[in-house]
């Protein structure tokens, strides 16, 4: 699997900070955000997608399961962050 560096948060378009400050509040970390911002618009369009469901569906999936799909996600995936 190929691995991509972060992009340096200076070099990240505002819009982009923005989400990353709100998952610091709500998920207490936002440095994947780095490494999507390598492609900014596609991410965008994401997190328009993303965030409306989330709001919808917020509390439908107990926590802890979400989590640990996560988990299970980056260990097939070899991501040991």
């Amino acid at each position: 699997m190929a691995n991509l560096s972060p992009v340096p948060f200076a070099d990240i378009p505002d819009y982009l900070q923005n989400v990353m400050h709100a998952y610091d509040d709500e998920l207490g970390g936002s440095g994947f955000v780095q490494v999507f911002a390598h492609a900014p618009e596609v991410f965008k369009h994401f997190i328009d997608f993303y965030f409306k469901l989330e709001l919808e569906t917020r509390g439908a999936v107990d926590g802890v399961i979400t989590e640990l799909a996560r988990l299970m996600v980056a260990q097939k995936n070899n991501c040991h962050l």
